[in-house]
């Protein structure tokens, strides 16, 4: 019993010793302990026979085909039930894999290993496992979340009256009848326009270097409202390169843009591995009205 302490319960699953070795060293400086460090074959059974565990930590570097997706599912379902807190490390070719298998919001998805990364996030996920912490915050995320709901509410009910030449708006949201006669040749011609937009974007980070224009959301959006234009699908995998961000980041910013009821995932019909995402038609209904305005604006 020398190990044991009170310090918080974590498994660790990883198909690399490094990569188990990288997460017990993180554990320990977050002030946990480690229950178990096992191969990935090992977890079922562990998860199976452990009476109670704080946080479960997966490290995987490659695909192990439905061994991975069982235990994504298990964490996913774990997490959701509260049973534990749970962090999952990838290497960037697992993104769709594992986006496909983790839905539930509390499931800390990281992309490549990094030793500050891996510790905020134990701290976090520790810290959700105290029963004064289950509510969600006043602030922060949840704060942050609901401003971003407003905000689309807000901006909607401008554009709709602005549209509409309404010099006293209602509380309502964007009408599809009132902006169908801008829409219509916007959707027809400018989705060339969105992609010439996000290129320059892309200079800037050519010329000033990267992390000074850091916008993700916008990026987001954008790539977004111009595939929703071209009829075609997005992948999570493609949707973090388009973020022009840490793809552990554009995870984030897509996790929290659903919340907010911007995105949506979408089942792929042909490979039940991936998910896509694309827009809410709320969502992509206030782009179409912010372009539209802009081109009137310009025109004016």
């Amino acid at each position: 019993m020398a190990d044991w302490s009170y310090a918080p319960a974590v498994l660790i699953f990883g198909d690399t010793e490094a990569g188990r070795t990288s997460a017990e060293a993180s554990v320990a400086d977050a002030g946990g302990r480690v229950a178990a460090s096992l191969a990935l074959d090992q977890a079922a059974e562990r998860l199976d026979s452990q009476i109670a565990v704080d946080l479960v930590i997966l490290d995987a570097t490659a695909d192990h085909g439905e061994l991975l997706d069982r235990l994504l599912r298990r964490i996913d379902e774990g997490t959701a039930g509260r049973q534990f807190a749970s962090i999952v490390v990838i290497s960037p070719e697992l993104v769709d894999v594992a986006t496909a298998r983790i839905s539930h919001e509390d499931v800390a998805l990281l992309v490549g290993r990094n030793a500050q990364v891996l510790r905020d996030a134990l701290v976090e996920g520790l810290g959700r496992t105290q029963p004064q912490l289950r509510e969600p915050p006043e602030d922060g995320d949840a704060a942050r979340l609901q401003y971003l709901n407003d905000a689309m509410e807000r901006h909607s009910q401008a554009l709709a009256a602005a549209l509409d030449g309404d010099a006293a708006p209602q509380r309502r949201t964007v009408a599809e009848d009132a902006l169908r006669p801008i829409i219509g040749d916007f959707e027809a011609t400018d989705a060339a326009a969105i992609r010439a937009m996000i290129r320059a974007r892309r200079l800037r980070a050519h010329f000033f270097g990267p992390g000074l224009f850091a916008d993700p959301a916008w990026d987001i959006l954008l790539d977004l409202t111009a595939a929703r234009i071209e009829g075609r699908s997005v992948a999570v995998s493609s949707l973090c390169i388009a973020a022009a961000v840490p793809a552990t980041t554009a995870l984030r910013w897509i996790k929290q843009l659903t919340e907010a009821g911007l995105l949506r995932r979408v089942a792929d019909p042909v490979d039940g591995r991936r998910v896509f995402i694309e827009l809410t038609d709320g969502a992509a209904r206030t782009m179409m009205a912010y372009f539209a305005a802009v081109a009137r604006g310009s025109r004016s």
